[in-house]
């Protein structure tokens, strides 16, 4: 029998930005790159199999103050820091980076 994918905790989808994103990072200023990866960040975590793994993982709940009130999906290692330099963008969008937040805690993080 083969299990569903959604199911199967063991698999995440891989963020594969297009290409045209991975070439407008290089040569234009760092406000053009931030939007072109954030763009491309958002696309991906708006995914349903990805938001579902992220809060099934995470218990629906949020992960600094427990609400499970409007939970979003937050970057541990933000877009800026990759931008920057700081963390790598094969890792931005993976697993290990994602979390679940509800609006409040979300929004106030410092950055």
């Amino acid at each position: 029998m083969i299990q569903s994918k959604k199911q199967n905790i063991d698999y995440f989808p891989k963020w594969k930005p297009q290409m045209g994103t991975l070439g407008m990072l290089s040569n234009i200023s760092e406000k053009v790159r931030y939007k072109a990866l954030r763009n491309s960040s958002s696309a991906f975590i708006k995914r349903m199999d990805v938001r579902s793994m992220i809060f099934s993982r995470d218990g629906y709940k949020c992960v600094i103050c427990g609400s499970s009130d409007d939970l979003q999906i937050d970057h541990i290692h933000s877009v800026y820091s990759v931008i920057k330099g700081k963390f790598p963008i094969e890792k931005l969008n993976t697993i290990e980076n994602l979390r679940t937040l509800c609006r409040h805690c979300n929004a106030s993080k410092i950055p």
